[in-house]
């Protein structure tokens, strides 16, 4: 069986280097148009500082078992979290920060840039902000974006005063533009071996990002800390109130006797004996239900005390004085590669193509 290969199958790589030499001039231009342009996308390109912030979680009542997943962690083997039913483990911390309740609390957020100046909420800021005229936007909406932005035309914009429902239910069309602008704005990311999370905030400002993610731990903290103590702080409530009410019985019954005896110094009679005695009797369990109360209460806020989780701080939120983004010089690169290889591929691509239309129109 005959294997030997036709010759003109074979890539002649000496002829593609020749190729490419022969038309180095227009390979050069090309690869400085892409840099050029490369350089102009850097310049344009708005400054992002970022800055973060890394807390460990610290379950409020540890297990038995947390000495052996420790163990079994080093092998590579997850036997699970040993904290208790009503406890959000950090693996479900991105879900909090994706529902609509933590993004509408981070929008109600208070900054404030100046001392003289007053504060004005996160959703205000933001709201003027993308009021102002975007240059690369717009060019981006019209060029790159021109299908989808034809397509959007196309199709029209929802009502939002079709939405029937509460508007703890309902998002409006704005609102959705301000959540999809938090998402590129916060990232959060759990190392699920080590237990540490990490959140950080991009902004044009390095002043607004710290405050942004001082603000976002803060709302996510509170969020973790209020459903783990939700069932321990309505029993606290309740017994408050059980508390007030039979204060307001004991108040008016201590008053009753008092004044029952105050009335009645110098009687000594029988029917006074009984009716002191039944007061009395009647006092004595209402204080002692009051007593019991009063410790239940106190119990209760032990409970919560107990059950309330504490996040260790290992790096805290600091002004960033460096820029994150955009990384001009890697731009710059990359847009050179991209004319590099644009400008060889039509050079070894020219006279192939050339060849076929020849041949298609003989």
């Amino acid at each position: 069986m005959n294997n030997t290969e036709n010759p003109e199958d074979e890539i002649d790589l000496i002829a593609l280097f020749k190729s490419l030499w022969i038309s180095k001039k227009l390979i050069i231009k090309i690869t400085v148009v892409f840099s050029f342009l490369g350089i102009i996308i850097a310049l344009s390109s708005p400054v992002v500082f970022t800055a973060s912030s890394t807390f460990i979680p610290q379950a409020s009542q540890a297990g038995a078992s947390s000495g052996l997943s420790g163990v079994a962690s080093l092998v590579g083997i997850n036997l699970g979290s040993s904290s208790s039913g009503n406890e959000i483990p950090p693996s479900l911390y991105p879900q909090i920060i994706q529902s609509v309740p933590y993004k509408r609390a981070l929008l109600d957020l208070p900054l404030t840039v100046s001392p003289n100046e007053p504060s004005v909420s996160l959703k205000d800021y933001m709201l003027e902000k993308d009021s102002s005229v975007d240059f690369i936007g717009t060019v981006k909406k019209y060029t790159i974006m021109l299908p989808f932005t034809i397509l959007g035309a196309i199709k029209g914009e929802p009502d939002d005063n079709s939405i029937g429902f509460s508007s703890t239910m309902s998002v409006s069309l704005e609102e959705e533009g301000l959540f999809q602008s938090l998402e590129g704005m916060l990232s959060l990311s759990v190392n699920a071996k080590e237990g540490f999370v990490n959140l950080s905030v991009s902004a044009s400002d390095p002043l607004i990002s710290a405050i942004v993610a001082k603000g976002a731990q803060e709302i996510l903290q509170k969020s973790v800390i209020d459903y783990k103590i939700k069932s321990a702080s309505e029993l606290l409530t309740f017994n408050q109130q059980q508390l007030d009410l039979k204060k307001i019985e004991f108040d008016s019954l201590q008053n009753k006797l008092a004044l029952f005896k105050d009335s009645n110094l110098n009687i000594i009679d029988s029917r006074f004996e009984n009716r002191l005695n039944g007061l009395e009797a009647e006092f004595g369990i209402v204080n002692a239900v009051y007593q019991e109360l009063a410790k239940q209460l106190e119990q209760s806020k032990l409970q919560v005390s107990r059950d309330t989780p504490v996040f260790s701080v290992i790096k805290p939120v600091t002004i960033p004085n460096q820029r994150s983004a955009p990384k001009r010089s890697l731009m710059v690169i990359i847009y050179a590669f991209i004319g590099l290889v644009i400008g060889c591929g039509y050079v070894l691509v020219k006279e192939p193509v050339a060849k076929i239309l020849k041949e298609i129109k003989a």
